[in-house]
Parts: C-alpha cells; sequence; structure tokens
C-alpha cells in the first residue's frame, strides 16, 4: 500500500478533452517513488476519478528541477497496485483514492481549481 506524506495540487490540465487536475503526491515510506495523479470530475466516484499515474524515477541530487525531457516519468496508471493478502488491485487502488481525497483539504482545493477552471 502507498502511504501519503504530502500531496499537492500542481496544475490544470486536460485529459482527453476534459479538465484535469495533476496532484504532486510523495511518499510516505522512503522506498517509494512520488507520484503525479491526474484526476477528473466524476459524479460516480466521490466527484472525483484517478484517471492516469506517473511515477518519477529521477535522481534529486543529480535532476533537482522539475525536468520531464529526459523520460524518468513512467506510467503506472495499470501497474501501480499489486494487491495483496487483504486486497485486490482494485480496492488497494480504491483505497489510495479514498485516502488521497481525505488529504488535507485537497478535495476542497479541487473543488475550487475545477470550478476556475475555463
Amino acid at each position: 500500500m502507498y502511504y501519503i506524506k504530502d500531496a499537492k495540487i500542481r496544475r490544470m490540465t486536460e485529459y482527453d478533452g476534459a479538465p484535469c487536475a495533476e496532484v504532486g503526491v510523495l511518499p510516505g515510506a522512503a522506498e517509494d517513488p512520488a507520484l503525479l495523479v491526474y484526476i477528473v470530475e466524476d459524479r460516480y466516484e466521490e466527484g472525483y476519478e484517478i484517471v492516469r499515474i506517473l511515477t518519477n524515477d529521477a535522481d534529486a541530487s543529480a535532476d533537482w528541477y522539475d525536468n520531464n525531457m529526459h523520460n524518468a516519468f513512467e506510467d503506472v496508471t495499470v501497474s501501480a497496485f499489486k494487491g495483496s493478502i487483504v486486497m485486490d488491485p482494485e480496492e488497494e487502488r480504491s483505497k489510495f483514492q479514498r485516502e488521497l481525497l481525505i488529504f488535507g483539504d485537497l478535495k476542497k482545493q479541487l473543488a475550487e481549481r475545477f470550478e476556475q477552471y475555463p
């Protein structure tokens, strides 16, 4: 399971033509990668749904700036959740999404950002 240390909306963008929030997520466990999580509005999934997850495997000491030109970002949307003895991958994904949406005031910030998006 992925533990969340911090989560912040980095920017608003589009995903398949729909408004989408790019959320930077820092891991609570040292061995877990930082994530970029893409969230769209969805009336069925607590108001929001994760549609894409990227990891950044760049070495922060060598690449300290936010640079996606070197292909350090990897799409792990399908493979991010492996499951465990207690949960299957889909349950783990749902748990991560619920925990992300209740982290700090992220859900409130998402509502404000989507409301303001042109």
